[in-house]
């Protein structure tokens, strides 16, 4: 007997018809009649409709999904499944979850499934519907769960981590969460169980609170607040900005009443306050007179700069990635300003990203987060070295992709890449030949043979095609700094060290063609080779001292996740970062449009 039969006589009592779990929770018995035979007929035609559909119309995912139906309802002889008033009761609480992972409730037929459970349906065709619908319900949840909604490769043309694919019991699982009445903690298997995911779902869940309660009001723009004592008007409304947000404590009841107090009058009293001047306003004075005054009057207290300010400033700066210096100058109010739906959104998308992969990461890697510029390096899931990165530029942007660290190069010699060659190098040699000797750069050709400059006929190769390599010796002030960590991937691209450190104090680190330029590569070159006799700090400097290239197998290869978060969290504080690239728009779209369950909506119409 079939794994799916033995389940199905396991959990009998459940949904046979005269259970007392009846759907409309009478509690009196019912015996199959010739309208519940007919429910089943529309059952399976609803199901012939969806085998119809081509791979080409509904995708791969939708696919699956219609498969393991075909199955589920296979196994139940067609049967309606969902008899069971609390288990609809209970898909209903965990479809509205499901918004706090940022996904789309109308994507599981939320509004029909209240209604049917209000209502229920009367009529074969609906009662078929609606039980489809619920099933459908539940799958798509379950694979939206775990691996997203979003097929990644259709947002990231390049993107080579393969979704986790469902378990040898798969079916058997399907079967359990829905005839068993399991579904919430199954789903909950299926969410990605990092401290990342559920940090950044407690941080949704906030914002839409603040949202809730009305957001948070703009801060006008003026000049920057530079200093500490400064007085400036905006300082409450940038007081009231960082309340909201927990980067300063709320003022007590009092005092907050005493400031707005003070605000009001302000605004009632705008001369009398700004001049000195009294309401019957003398005649006889003169320029000094109001000078003086001017100077004698006291600053509102609640419109200076304090430390503590300063410090609630300079938090709010590095939960943004910016500049961390208490400025509150263009760049912090624009943060500031950021509407709080905008930042929902930025938050759901992100989930979104951390579903394709988190599942299939493993306890052990390296994380290159592009709009974050850094760079972390997590052993048996506890994160044992992070640094700085400086990542490619917007018009040579650094792929999103997953590859294996093999070895390290130490000492090592750049050779030009085709891209940087066609578009930059050649045009720069052909304007200017000494373009060669200032980069140290030496024409080799297929043989390793170097050659003379002057053979090369230059202007010939400023379309492409150029026979030979251009390779820059390897030293302090080479592209590659003294250690390259090899990834071997399609994009030739790979982590290094580099020669422009003043570079990492910069707050946005977009400089390269491309490549990872990391802060501190003796660093990860240390826990990488796993090797504290042999390669400890001493013996790599040794060997960058030594100036020879030579490359250093790693004891075991490290998975390298080069990734694209605009909003994660560091412990409870969420972090949130300039899209870069300008990614986050295409894959909001995608995320927020109608899901491939709608095939199932029409199917069964």
């Amino acid at each position: 007997m079939s794994p799916f039969a033995l389940l199905w006589f396991a959990v009998l009592p459940v949904m046979h018809p005269s259970s007392s779990a009846s759907i409309n929770g009478s509690g009196q018995s019912q015996e199959y009649t010739p309208s519940a035979t007919a429910t089943n007929a529309y059952i399976r035609e609803y199901l012939g409709r969806l085998d119809r559909l081509s791979l080409k119309q509904t995708g791969p995912d939708r696919a699956s999904i219609i498969m393991h139906m075909r199955r589920f309802y296979a196994a139940l002889g067609n049967r309606p499944a969902w008899t069971n008033r609390q288990a609809v009761a209970r898909l209903i609480e965990v479809i509205e979850d499901s918004a706090n992972d940022g996904l789309v409730v109308s994507d599981y037929h939320l509004d029909e499934i209240r209604n049917y459970y209000t209502n229920p349906p009367a009529s074969p065709d609906l009662m078929a519907r609606a039980d489809i619908l619920m099933t459908d319900a539940v799958f798509t949840l379950m694979s939206h769960m775990r691996s997203g909604k979003v097929y990644a490769r259709s947002i990231e043309s390049d993107w080579n981590i393969a979704p986790p694919l469902p378990g040898q019991d798969y079916d058997r699982t399907l079967m359990s969460a829905v005839m068993g009445s399991k579904f919430p903690e199954i789903i909950q298997s299926l969410r990605p169980a990092s401290s990342e995911y559920s940090q950044l779902r407690k941080g949704l869940i906030r914002m839409r609170e603040i949202a809730a309660a009305g957001g948070w009001e703009s801060v006008p723009s003026g000049p920057a607040i530079d200093k500490v004592g400064v007085a400036d008007q905006r300082i409450p409304a940038i007081r009231r900005r960082l309340e909201v947000t927990g980067d300063v404590a709320r003022l007590p009841v009092v005092q907050e009443a005493a400031a707005q107090k003070e605000e009001e009058k302000e605004h009632k009293e705008p001369s009398k306050r700004r001049t000195g001047k009294k309401d019957d306003t003398s005649s006889g004075a003169d320029s000094l007179a109001i000078a003086d005054t001017l100077r004698s009057i006291p600053v509102n207290p609640d419109e200076l700069y304090t430390a503590e300010l300063f410090e609630a400033v300079v938090a709010f700066q590095k939960r943004h990635g910016l500049n961390p210096d208490g400025v509150i100058g263009n760049e912090t109010i624009k943060a500031m300003n950021v509407p709080v739906g905008q930042r929902i959104d930025q938050i759901r998308i992100n989930l979104e990203r951390y579903r394709w992969f988190l599942n299939s990461r493993g306890a052990n890697y390296v994380m290159v987060n592009i709009p974050g510029f850094s760079v972390e390096l997590v052993q048996n899931g506890l994160r044992r070295w992070n640094s700085r990165v400086i990542v490619g530029t917007p018009d040579n942007k650094t792929p999103v992709f997953r590859a294996e660290m093999q070895y390290i190069i130490v000492n090592p010699q750049w050779v030009i890449p085709p891209g940087i060659l066609t578009k930059e190098a050649i045009p720069a040699i052909i304007r200017d030949r000494s373009y060669l000797q200032r980069k140290r750069l030496a024409v080799v050709d297929e043989n390793g043979q170097r050659l003379s400059p002057a053979s090369v006929d230059w202007s010939s190769y400023s379309g492409g095609s150029f026979p030979y390599r251009l390779v820059q010796a390897s030293g302090d002030d080479g592209s590659l700094g003294r250690i390259k960590f090899m990834l071997p991937n399609k994009f030739m691209v790979y982590m290094h060290d580099t020669p422009s450190k003043d570079l990492f104090g910069r707050s946005r680190r977009a400089f390269s063609h491309g490549c990872v330029r990391v802060e501190n590569p003796i660093d990860l070159a240390e826990v990488v080779l796993q090797d504290s006799v042999k390669w400890n700090r001493k013996k790599i400097q040794a060997a960058i001292d030594a100036r020879k290239t030579r490359s250093i197998d790693l004891p075991r290869n490290f998975p390298v996740y080069i990734m694209y978060q605009t909003a994660f969290s560091e412990g409870d504080q969420l972090q949130l970062r300039p899209d870069v690239y300008d990614r986050d728009s295409r894959l909001l779209k995608v995320l927020d449009s109608q899901a491939s369950s709608r095939f199932v909506d029409s199917a069964t119409r």
